[in-house]
């Protein structure tokens, strides 16, 4: 794209220091959060761009305009912070123009922030493109870890459909392309036709559906954008991240479908009727490496009875049982279908919650606490009651290492502390 920026000279060629400073003081110090050396780097890459742009040099403008993406993209500064700093700078000089009545060059500025915003998009696009591809194989490897594969292995599907759209994009070419109707792909097909009879619930298999639809009709934009000789960088990079989220929404809701099954078909404890500790190892390694293919957090935890020896002394075994049966149908009632409640030991159980976050979890576990300390058992004309002491911990993939928790010993060695610290701090708590 070439620009003529010469008709700028006349107006901007002394203005380059004064639209620096102004620049650097209302739009960039205040913004940035990096330390000295970084900002200092951040203010010579604009400020020679405002040097060259007001000496109507776009070679070298747009040479140091690439070199500050690079650097932008080094810090991890995301795309909108960068594009929004080109928009202020865009208003700055924009006021300036204006002031001197130099109607005709805003025409000019335009075309030259369209030209860097290009860039700086291109930029990010290519660099987004190969995380992607790198996060995916990650993804597909992380489902290739679960044990018990049910719905899920469709958004592995949908997963390789990404990386085939992203390498399209890559290359700017429709070779590549995977199939842009949502009825003839492979999750598509088993949506119509298995998917129906497994998602019995009608509101669900509408979201399903429509974050399906949606994401292959961003899929078929991206399509045409790549058939125009001049390509909106832009939108593609827009069109990606948006496609990316629709198929991570889509792991989610499988996930959850998955988790429900596993509910309905796994064996339970036969006095409780929560899922039997035998495969809780599979259980939550299945949920880790289900949570690391989805990025989104899940949730363990781990509830104890308070003084639940006093109960078997008190009123008998009988009664200790009947206590821990009516715990665990209260506590269903508060939780999800995808929500798991495991029996861990006697008067121990864990809960494995997943995609939520810890603010959510906290919610709904304060709430089975709450429920149950208010509780009375009618036992043999004795009105018994009794607390929970709760540890929880938010397992978040984009923190922790994978490595580490995949040791279930080490994940609950952490939920174990936390309970000991609810129960040290008074017990009927939630830490």
């Amino acid at each position: 794209m070439q620009i003529d920026i010469s008709n700028f000279q006349n107006y901007l060629l002394n203005e380059a220091e004064e639209i620096s400073t102004e620049f650097f003081q209302k739009y960039l110090i205040n913004i940035r959060r990096i330390d000295s050396e970084e900002i200092k780097e951040i203010k010579n890459f604009f400020s020679l761009i405002i040097k060259y742009i007001c000496k109507s040099d776009m070679k070298n403008a747009s040479l140091v305009c690439e070199d500050l993406i690079n650097y932008n993209i080094e810090l991890s500064v995301p795309y909108v912070m960068l594009t929004h700093e080109l928009i202020n700078l865009k208003r700055l000089i924009m006021e300036k123009l204006l002031h001197k009545n130099a109607k005709e060059e805003l025409y000019t500025l335009h075309q030259l922030h369209l030209f860097f915003e290009d860039i700086i998009a291109k930029k990010y696009l290519d660099k987004y493109v190969i995380d992607l591809q790198n996060r995916n194989y990650l993804r597909i490897s992380s489902l290739s870890d679960i044990y018990e594969q049910n719905v899920i292995l469709y958004y592995k599907a949908h997963l390789e459909w990404l990386n085939h759209l992203s390498k399209s994009i890559a290359l700017r070419e429709n070779n590549f392309f995977p199939e842009t109707n949502p009825n003839l792909c492979t999750f598509g097909k088993w949506l119509l036709n298995t998917g129906k009879t497994i998602i019995q619930n009608n509101s669900k298999y509408k979201n399903i559906s429509k974050l399906h639809e949606n994401l292959h009709y961003i899929a078929k934009q991206i399509e045409s954008y790549l058939l125009q000789k001049e390509t909106n960088n832009h939108l593609l990079l827009t069109y990606l991240e948006k496609c990316e989220m629709l198929s991570l929404s889509l792991g989610t809701e499988l996930a959850l479908i998955d988790n429900t099954l596993i509910n309905f078909e796994a064996s339970k404890d036969p006095l409780t009727g929560a899922l039997n500790r035998q495969k809780l190892n599979q259980l939550y390694n299945n949920q880790l490496e289900i949570s690391f293919a989805t990025s989104e957090s899940f949730v363990l935890c781990m509830c104890d009875f308070d003084y639940f020896k006093n109960i078997n002394d008190t009123y008998g075994h009988l009664a200790g049982d009947k206590m821990l049966e009516n715990f665990v149908s209260l506590a269903k009632k508060s939780l999800r279908n995808s929500d798991m409640i495991i029996r861990y030991g006697g008067e121990e159980f864990i809960f494995i919650l997943p995609a939520i976050k810890e603010k959510k979890a906290i919610e709904i576990l304060n709430k089975i606490r709450e429920d149950f300390s208010s509780f009375i058992l009618d036992f043999e004309n004795h009105k018994i009651s009794t607390t929970i002491s709760m540890g929880m911990f938010e397992i978040n993939p984009e923190i922790y290492d994978k490595s580490y928790l995949k040791d279930f010993e080490n994940a609950i060695s952490i939920v174990d502390k936390k309970l000991y610290e609810a129960k040290n701090s008074g017990r009927n708590r939630l830490f």
